[in-house]
């Protein structure tokens, strides 16, 4: 990612405001094609995975097992695109640092905005923001797509009350609306889930200073170190599961069952966003330590 030197608007005081480093950040992160070829691959990837992903479930459904109908999960499943689009939003916010560092514009930034904190503030406004309205617009299209071809092949609403159960023994395949319980806020939360990686992913990126170091240990963060924790007794493992970020996420957008087949015992969801968040504000705050005592 290459970026664009923009002039810092200043405050009445002389001073450059939040507000005006956080335009020109806007300026330098829109100016940049890299930043729509990533956005776009973020809502192709969203989409085009759960779509494809739920078409093969529910065409497959007569064949499945009981086990896999009863914990199937309509809402989780059609946000099966998390598994690419999670790794996309970690790269852009690494690189709307680091890229600075590698092109040595970073020295300009700092020399323009002397307060360091309004620096790492005006970024995470820009990515969060982006990621988070991408991420919205990414999972409610990722719901009705799913959901109109588990209708198309058969799926049908559950009535009020009904259990999962109730599904199993009928055999059709389950369908939600966006009113049902629990559905909304999942699907509002699976944008959430992205834009707080993408936060932790910019913490990464002032602590490492390089795009390649940043991105290699946020795809060790949040893909690598679950494969790492099957190595461990059974015992270690199902304390720290439910911890790991990935988990979070899926704990966020699940509303028909908390069991294993789930990887662990997943928190609730609302519990789950505050430690997600807990873990981006301690990379946040770990890369503006870091922002502050190294020079650029």
């Amino acid at each position: 990612m290459t970026v664009t030197n923009t002039q810092m608007p200043s405050t009445d005081r002389g001073h450059v405001g939040l507000a005006g480093v956080t335009r020109s950040e806007w300026t330098k992160f829109r100016s940049v094609r890299s930043t729509w070829i990533c956005l776009f691959i973020i809502v192709l990837a969203g989409i085009g995975l759960s779509v494809l992903l739920t078409f093969i479930q529910a065409a497959r459904w007569s064949q499945s097992s009981l086990q896999e109908r009863a914990t199937f999960d309509p809402v989780a499943f059609s946000q099966s695109g998390h598994f690419i689009s999670q790794l996309v939003v970690g790269i852009l916010g690494a690189m709307i640092i680091t890229s600075e560092y590698s092109t040595g514009l970073i020295r300009t930034t700092l020399a323009t905005v002397p307060k360091r904190f309004t620096v790492l503030a005006a970024k995470k406004i820009v990515i969060a923001v982006v990621i988070l309205v991408v991420g919205e617009v990414t999972a409610f299209a990722s719901f009705f797509a799913a959901q109109i071809i588990l209708t198309a092949h058969g799926g049908t609403q559950l009535p009020a009350g009904a259990s999962i159960v109730t599904q199993v023994k009928s055999a059709s395949i389950p369908v939600v609306t966006i009113m049902s319980p629990g559905v909304l806020q999942a699907v509002v939360l699976s944008g959430a889930y992205l834009a707080l990686l993408s936060i932790l992913a910019l913490g990464l990126g002032f602590i490492i200073r390089s795009t390649a170091g940043a991105i290699s240990i946020f795809v060790g963060i949040l893909l690598v170190l679950p494969i790492i924790l099957n190595f461990f007794p059974s015992g270690f493992k199902n304390s720290v599961e439910p911890y790991m970020p990935s988990n979070l996420g899926i704990a966020m957008v699940v509303t028909t069952t908390r069991t294993t087949d789930w990887a662990g015992v997943l928190f609730t969801p609302w519990v789950a966003v505050l430690v997600l968040a807990l873990y981006a504000a301690v990379f946040l705050l770990a890369g503006l330590w870091f922002l502050q005592r190294r020079d650029a």
